[in-house]
């Protein structure tokens, strides 16, 4: 175990960091798991065509786009306060779908929807500057792993929970009951009052923030070919696993289940797990020891798809055990990425990764329906396991060149990052 969490256990004020980031990140994934994850199956069971459900993509571009009002956040105000604001704004959305029911009303349900989505992506952005700036880097990869481990409950909440509470009481009940759930999970922001220092700003450094900046990271930068390279992989791998499922004849609700409460719960412990490895092992060999156990497994879909040996069972147990990596891995990388951004501007940096992120998410769905349509899903998971080994293989000149970056800024000493 290593001394940066032998000491960081000793200090039970940073417990308490960990658990705040924790619910946090649980408020902000509420939303969006719900909105991204759950409302597609209501609309659908709605009788919603698959074709306007398609549409709805739209509704993620506040996720995609929310690098462009990032440096705000860096600007003015402090993230605690941004974040209470994004909350109220998300209750009040969420009282006014009281009022919206999908089959009668989609159209004013979709517009209050995306205005919901502006609020939580700009939480999103408040709430991650806050974890980058109330962690250092001997500790990222606990933050890293406590974060994650949160925004898991929260899909448990948004994604499967809403759920059932919408079967058995109906629209109006579950959107009220999630304005609830959200107005419970802003406890920890009113708890959050110490859990970064007031930031220091001077006019120069205020009006220098903005992504010319983020450009001449040079961390950053070499941190972003490996993020490309490696998610391209990753997302193409797990864009259509819920059609392979499907087609593999494994019933709606049994794959509801475990890709719901049984993928949150693997990522859950997952990621908490993964923090601590993160801690022990350092962030560096950590991203690459996940990179190896997600090209295995999706090499181990692509062998069982090419053998035609691919039972449901067999095919589920390896989608679940990819699922727990997948965790482990975002815990590593968010964690790296936190040592990438300026601390001067950290709203503005990490909003900028996660957008290209997203964008890449979208592009990699694309790609993989292409892909899995023309050739099938042995080759599909096959190419994606190929873009992660590349990935893997420029590690050492991306990541170690990330590491001994030379930067303009000031940052704390680092994790091990061997």
């Amino acid at each position: 175990m290593s001394t940066a969490f032998t000491n960081f256990a000793g200090r039970s004020a940073s417990w308490s960091v960990l658990g705040l980031l924790a619910g946090l990140y649980a408020a902000q994934s509420v939303t969006g798991s719900m909105v991204q994850t759950a409302l597609p199956v209501v609309l659908r069971d709605a009788g919603m065509p698959l074709d306007q459900i398609g549409y709805l993509a739209v509704l993620f571009l506040p996720w995609a786009l929310k690098f462009l009002w990032a440096p705000l956040i860096d600007r003015f105000l402090s993230e605690r306060t941004w974040i209470l604001l994004c909350q109220a704004g998300i209750i009040l959305c969420f009282l006014a779908a009281i009022a919206l029911p999908p089959q009668t009303h989609m159209a004013a349900l979709a517009a209050v929807l995306l205005v919901m989505g502006v609020f939580a992506a700009t939480q999103d952005v408040a709430t991650d500057s806050l974890a980058v700036r109330a962690s250092d880097a001997e500790t990222r990869g606990l933050a890293s792993g406590a974060s994650t481990a949160g925004a898991y409950l929260g899909f448990l909440i948004g994604g499967g929970l809403w759920l059932v509470v919408y079967q058995h009481a109906g629209w109006a009940v579950s959107m009220g009951a999630m304005a609830g759930f959200v107005c419970l999970l802003t406890i920890p922001v009113f708890l959050s009052g110490n859990l970064a220092g007031p930031r220091v700003r001077t006019a120069s450094t205020t009006q220098a923030i903005g992504f010319r900046k983020t450009i001449r990271n040079r961390a950053l930068m070499y941190g972003l070919i490996f993020l490309v390279v490696y998610q391209v992989g990753l997302r193409m791998g797990s864009a259509l696993t819920g059609p392979y499922l499907v087609d593999k004849g494994i019933a709606l609700d049994t794959i509801g289940l475990l890709r719901g409460a049984g993928g949150a719960v693997a990522g859950f412990i997952a990621s908490s797990l993964g923090a601590l490895f993160v801690q022990a092992a350092g962030i560096t060999r950590s991203i690459v020891i996940a990179a190896v156990l997600n090209a295995l497994l999706l090499l181990a879909l692509a062998t069982v798809e090419f053998t035609g040996t691919a039972t449901p069972m067999l095919a589920l147990g390896i989608l679940l055990a990819q699922v727990a990596a997948v965790a482990f891995s975002f815990v590593a990388l968010y964690a790296a990425m936190m040592n990438w951004c300026n601390p001067e501007q950290t709203a503005t940096d990490f909003a900028a990764l996660q957008s290209i992120d997203a964008i890449l998410a979208i592009a990699a769905s694309s790609v993989a329906g292409v892909l899995g349509n023309a050739f099938g899903y042995g080759t599909l998971f096959s190419a994606s396991a190929i873009f992660i080994l590349a990935a893997i293989l420029i590690a050492p000149r991306t990541l170690g060149a990330s590491a001994k970056a030379p930067q303009n800024f000031a940052l704390p000493k680092k994790v091990s990052e061997s």
